[in-house]
């Protein structure tokens, strides 16, 4: 398992019992190493409140039960030891940043410019590492490795990018190679010669002046020489932050390419991270010689028990990685970092599945993200589940949401959901408008309803009169014979809808009322979503934007005190404001001796499909 942070650590660096747990159950699941998260050697040098460190004594019997817990299903673990250099700020360690350089970090960290490091600071840092490894040995951890990756201190010494330095540790290649070589001498006298040495690296770092994939394999050598036993291959810094967590835009296995490369110029086995989501990509990246190991993280997030399914052949059992990013960007919220996928993921004690007291008969109106996930906890409870939804397929605007180019991966999580809702007990039917009547006709005990949400009508003069169409509708069809389209409002939802429509080949216009284009996403999930709308040719984006009226074919449209008109539009798709649907709700609110009623997801407030799931599986461990 990939060195992921979690947010769960305490916030002094320990281990707490919920991060043992998390561990615990991605070891009984299969892992053959449990690599922890980029573990901060020194309190200045840590990037997240909630990370994991080895800065003093005091944190190692944490780590010890860690290890033991582990250890019990046969798994190894590791420590990834780092120092964040200028991807920090102050508001985290309550110091101004240390760096290489005066290179501020503006994407992620702050943008506050760090103070250059003085010679004598640069040795007490490597002495930090070393002091970090003794305590990792002490308290029974495995393997140790050596965070030279995504443009933290180690990796900034090596970049020409954040290394502007003239002096020992800057300027040519093997100046600012010296402290990373420096650190590697340091750990592995630190843990002696029997302990692994693993070292991360980025492949490429993806910024103009920073290292190259030609860079990296000139450096590995070097560092296969100082007595690092295995390359762990990443990509990206804080600036390109997408090559870190690469996004569902991106292939599995992305990485595959620069792994290869470094591999053919070492002796020592090489691993491989980069979108690894699922044993066939795994299984094809050994294969055809790529890395001798894999290295998965946000796969083994979604589903510790990946490697023990795969291994025995129920890989549609998986709850699938789909790259939506909405661990990374829980992460940068400094909350603990869950998972769309599985609502267990970080919940491991809280959220363990125990017997309903008293089983009921429940319905579920709603086959959407919410619908299926109560279900499913409801089920495997012990209550007695029917998921009635009204279309021909469950997945609600989850499912839609995979007619949008490149995201065609959220199709596996609605499969998974339906999946995991039968092999818990409970029923789907599908084509089956709910009404009051209809639900109280299953005499149910509890109703749930997660109806979700629509587009409604926004008030635009001239609106009717326009070629305007549900934007749900224009996903679901064929589109021929139009050349171009309106879409209104630039959330989560247009961009979508304009990214389809552009891909089919209209010339697309989108108007957005604020400077911020899916709005409702948080910044990692939203980057290569909005730019790869950005950067379809025959797409127009107008941030700053509102239709002020439609006529017929034309709409006039203002920025500011600018107002023009665009003509011959064969479509206007609105993709705001979006209304809760709670109709079934509210009759049956108001039906004498009607049974208790709950509703979650978009049916209360239009969300995500995260914050839908995560009220389905609240609603359904209470219940």
């Amino acid at each position: 398992m990939a060195p992921m942070e979690k947010n769960l650590a305490a916030a002094d660096g320990g281990v707490t019992s919920r991060y043992v747990e998390y561990c615990e159950a991605r070891a009984a699941g299969g892992a053959a190493l449990i690599q922890l998260e980029s573990t901060y050697v020194d309190p200045l040098g840590r990037n997240h409140l909630y990370q994991l460190g080895l800065h003093d004594d005091h944190v190692i019997a944490g780590y010890r039960q860690l290890a033991e817990a582990c250890h019990r299903h046969g798994a190894l673990v590791g420590v990834e030891l780092q120092f964040a250099g200028r991807q920090t700020s102050s508001a985290v360690t309550g110091r101004r940043p240390v760096a290489p350089s005066a290179v501020p970090c503006r994407v992620l960290a702050g943008g506050e410019t760090p103070r250059v490091l003085t010679v004598r600071e640069i040795a007490g840092i490597v002495e930090a590492f070393a002091r970090a490894a003794r305590r990792a040995i002490a308290a029974g951890i495995d393997v140790v490795e050596i965070h030279g990756a995504h443009g933290y201190l180690v990796g900034q010494f090596l970049s020409p990018y954040t290394n502007r330095r003239d002096d020992a540790y800057g300027g040519d290649f093997t100046r600012r190679l010296r402290f990373p070589l420096e650190v590697i001498a340091a750990v592995r006298e630190a843990i002696g010669l029997d302990v692994p040495l693993l070292y991360r690296l980025s492949a490429e770092e993806h910024v103009e002046g920073g290292l190259g994939l030609a860079d990296t394999c000139r450096v590995a050598p070097h560092l296969e020489a100082a007595g690092v036993d295995l390359l762990d291959v990443s990509s990206g810094i804080y600036e390109s932050a997408v090559w870190i967590a690469q996004p569902m835009e991106m292939p599995p296995g992305c990485l595959a390419g620069a792994s290869r490369e470094i591999r053919r110029r070492v002796g020592i086995p090489v691993s491989v991270a980069g979108r690894i989501n699922d044993a066939h990509v795994a299984e094809r990246l050994l294969e055809a010689g790529d890395a001798d190991f894999v290295t998965m993280g946000r796969a083994l997030h979604a589903d510790p028990d990946l490697p023990r399914k795969s291994r025995e052949g129920r890989l549609d059992e998986v709850a699938p990685c789909v790259a939506c990013q909405t661990c990374s960007d829980l992460l940068g919220r400094h909350v603990p970092v869950l998972c769309l996928a599985n609502t267990h993921t970080a919940r491991e004690r809280e959220y363990a599945i125990r017997p309903a007291a008293a089983p009921r008969r429940v319905v579920v109106v709603g086959g959407g993200p919410a619908g299926l996930e109560a279900g499913r906890v409801l089920a495997l409870r012990g209550h007695r589940v029917s998921v009635v939804e009204r279309n021909g397929e469950a997945g609600g605007q989850l499912g839609l949401a995979r007619l949008v180019p490149q995201r065609e991966e959220l199709a596996g999580l609605v499969t998974y959901l339906v999946g995991a809702l039968a092999r818990a007990g409970g029923a789907l039917r599908l084509g089956v408008e709910a009404t009051a009547e209809t639900v109280m006709a299953e005499a149910p005990d509890l109703v749930v309803v997660a109806t979700g949400a629509r587009i409604g009508v926004p008030p635009i003069p001239g609106i009717f009169d326009s070629p305007a169409v549900d934007p749900f509708e224009v996903l679901r069809r064929p589109v021929s014979r139009l050349r171009r389209a309106l879409v209104i409002g630039g959330g989560m939802i247009g961009v979508g809808i304009a990214h389809a429509l552009g891909a089919r080949g209209l010339e697309v216009v989108l108007a957005e009322p604020s400077e911020v284009l899916a709005g409702e996403l948080g910044l990692r999930p939203r980057w290569q979503y909005v730019a790869n709308l950005l950067a379809r040719p025959n797409v127009t984006v107008h941030r700053g934007t509102s239709v002020e009226a439609l006529s017929g074919a034309t709409a006039r449209l203002r920025r500011g005190e600018e107002e023009w008109e665009i003509w011959d539009l064969d479509l206007v798709v609105p993709a705001w404001p979006r209304v809760a649907t709670a109709g079934v709700r509210d009759a049956l609110a108001s039906t004498p001796g009607g049974p208790a009623v709950f509703d979650i997801g978009d049916c209360v407030v239009p969300r995500t499909a995260f914050e839908a799931m995560q009220e389905g599986a609240a609603l359904g461990h209470r219940l």
